[in-house]
């Protein structure tokens, strides 16, 4: 179980910039007015994440946010503790990349996911110990992502109460389907789902390998005759091959003694004419080659030379906004003008202008040429494919010349050891006659073993896949077993800490559960002000909260953003009586020695819209009618 604690959010742009106070542990409150910036501050968090924050998108209809679309140059940038270990991250606003840094290395990870390559949800599920889990369903197939689970970790004020669930990135029938939004409740309340569903993935992909070998075997069984087993036909072979050598010596040796020396000086002209020419082309060839092979060894310098510089711009993006605060002609200190010698720092260190270029971008700039050297590097790496391409070819038709140099050598033996026949055919034509019949019997008999041995090998690939499949059979009926035990306790829990913390809340409720498919039963489900649906919704996310503090199979990274929760009409007095139940729930949490496991809320509300209890928690505050805003104008 990981946990995921926000240090300090941060945005930076040419015209606004925010950076907020250092986070804690526990519960932190955001204050703000209307329009002021609290839900901003919950957006930057979402985004930094990977999660699709509308907004933010120049082309949304009707939420457009104008001065982070229209500012420059500017990213969203998060601290964080995943497990007590800090990490940096960095999405640049319209960017599909995130950048990482955890203090020794700089990793950058793509979004959307592509077939074969690690996304950032990867990297983050990796690090809160939660399974990279994937579901078929029927035709379709479905990665969770840290999004998906960001639906039960995020209470945000978009999302009608009543939905619980945050509302999906994809809005469709698979994204917001029940077995999705089971499956989410179920990795993160820790389940076994996911260990449960894939031990069915690989015992259905086992029975079909199982059920392809056998079709395979009968199949191939019942279309080719199988004649005696393999060691019969071996020896049956090996005296065939036995006679068929004494007959080739036999005719061998009636030959040559009935042979007549011929001249053959022009046919061997024109062979030892070809043998030249091959061994000539052969010189030539290898003199290209190691052209080539020159020529792939820069290239290889000059890929693995852009990799460096990549590396090095992934770090500048991370570290340029502190390197530009003075320019070479300014002192650092006093921050006058400096008359500094050309070609030389203000340190009075020598320096080459191409360093020196390296850091007097900004940010997008570096992004751009980020993208620039990575396509360069694309390029480069075609080259060296290009160039492995063009050394194969050669290796081949060196090796081709020299099979035919070996051809026309044999040939060329033939023609010297050829002579005029002056014997009796008939006897010559008789040996030919019983070797020919050998080697059709020989290549009967190999085919023979050929197909023993073929029938061989599919069944032992049939029997192995047929074991393999028993053996995946039987973990799945264990993890099927641990899956009903566990989702049974589990449930048991939620229920306990859901129906205590509902009766406490607004709600008033006498009974509360969740049904097969993890939504709220309540009181028997009689009619209830629209109101209720805050504390209902809320306390869903609180008990989820608590089981995580309590229990260690629970996969939940003990993390909670609750964004403006004062919707659906819910009065100030109530609102504050659900929150308030926030520190229950996190009591219900303690582990039996009285500690608490590390946690974090954040909560963006309105002022007076939080309980006086709260106040201490209280680390930022944003007004309209102070003039301060989230974003400050640089």
């Amino acid at each position: 179980m990981g946990s995921l604690i926000i240090k300090k959010v941060k945005y930076s742009g040419e015209k606004y910039s925010y950076e907020s106070p250092e986070l804690q542990e526990g519960i932190n409150v955001i204050l703000g007015d209307n329009d002021s910036g609290k839900s901003t501050f919950s957006y930057f968090i979402e985004y930094a994440l990977g999660g699709k924050v509308k907004p933010f998108e120049d082309d949304t209809d009707g939420s457009r946010y104008s001065l982070i679309i229209e500012d420059v140059n500017n990213f969203v940038q998060i601290d964080v503790l995943i497990d007590q270990t800090p990490y940096s991250i960095k999405r640049f606003i319209n960017h599909q990349d995130i950048f990482i840094d955890n203090g020794d290395i700089i990793e950058k990870f793509p979004i959307n996911r592509k077939p074969g390559i690690a996304i950032f949800s990867d990297w983050l599920l990796g690090k809160l110990h939660i399974p990279v889990f994937e579901m078929y369903l029927g035709a379709s197939h479905w990665y969770f992502n840290f999004n998906d689970l960001f639906r039960l970790l995020n209470y945000d004020q978009n999302t009608e109460p009543r939905k619980i669930y945050k509302s999906p990135v994809a809005e469709n029938y698979i994204a917001d389907s029940i077995i999705i939004r089971k499956s989410i409740f179920e990795i993160l309340l820790g389940i076994s789902s996911a260990e449960y569903f894939k031990k069915l993935d690989i015992a259905k992909a086992a029975l079909k390998k199982r059920d392809t070998a056998k079709a395979l075997y009968e199949n191939y069984k019942a279309n080719h005759e199988i004649y005696e087993s393999s060691d019969k036909l071996n020896e049956i072979k090996n005296e065939i091959s036995i006679n068929l050598k004494n007959l080739e010596l036999e005719r061998d040796s009636y030959l040559r003694k009935e042979t007549n020396v011929n001249d053959k000086i022009g046919e061997l002209s024109d062979i030892q004419a070809k043998l030249l020419s091959l061994e000539l082309r052969n010189s030539e060839d290898r003199v290209f080659l190691s052209t080539l092979q020159n020529e792939q060894t820069k290239v290889n310098q000059l890929h693995y030379n852009l990799e460096q510089e990549i590396y090095q711009i992934q770090k500048i993006i991370f570290t340029h906004d502190k390197l530009d605060l003075f320019s070479m002609e300014v002192c650092p200190f006093c921050m006058n003008k400096k008359d500094v010698e050309e070609g030389i720092c203000i340190c009075g260190s020598k320096f080459n202008d191409d360093d020196y270029e390296k850091f007097v971008y900004h940010s997008s700039e570096y992004k751009e040429i980020l993208s620039h050297k990575e396509k360069s590097i694309n390029a480069i790496t075609l080259a060296k494919e290009a160039y492995q391409k063009d050394i194969d070819e050669k290796n081949q038709n060196i090796l081709n010349n020299l099979l035919l140099i070996k051809d026309y050598t044999n040939k060329l033996k033939i023609i010297i050891e050829t002579a005029e026949f002056a014997g009796n055919t008939t006897i010559v034509d008789g040996y030919n006659d019983k070797i020919l019949k050998l080697r059709e019997t020989l290549l009967q008999i190999d085919f023979s073993l050929k197909t023993s041995s073929q029938l061989a090998e599919l069944k032992k690939d049939f029997d192995e896949k047929n074991k393999k499949f028993a053996i995946v059979q039987e973990e799945l009926k264990k993890a099927k077993a641990e899956y009903d035990k566990n989702n049974l306790s589990t449930i048991e829990e939620f229920n306990t800490v859901y129906n205590d913390l509902l009766s406490k809340s607004s709600y008033e409720s006498t009974s509360a559960h969740i049904d097969e498919d993890y939504m709220p039963f309540i009181d028997n489900r009689e009619y209830k002000a629209k109101s209720g649906d805050v504390p209902k919704r809320l306390m869903y996310y609180f008990t989820i909260l608590s089981l995580a503090l309590k229990l260690s199979s629970v996969k939940h990274p003990r993390f909670l953003l609750i964004d403006t929760p004062e919707d659906s009409g819910i009065d100030t007095d109530h609102l504050n009586q659900n929150l308030e139940l926030l520190e229950y729930a996190i009591h219900l949490g303690k582990q039996k020695d009285g500690r608490i496991n590390s946690f974090q809320v954040i909560l963006t509300t309105g002022y007076g819209k939080f309980p006086d209890s709260f106040e201490k928690y209280v680390v930022e505050k944003f007004s309209t009618k102070e003039n301060n805003y989230i974003l400050k104008p640089n």
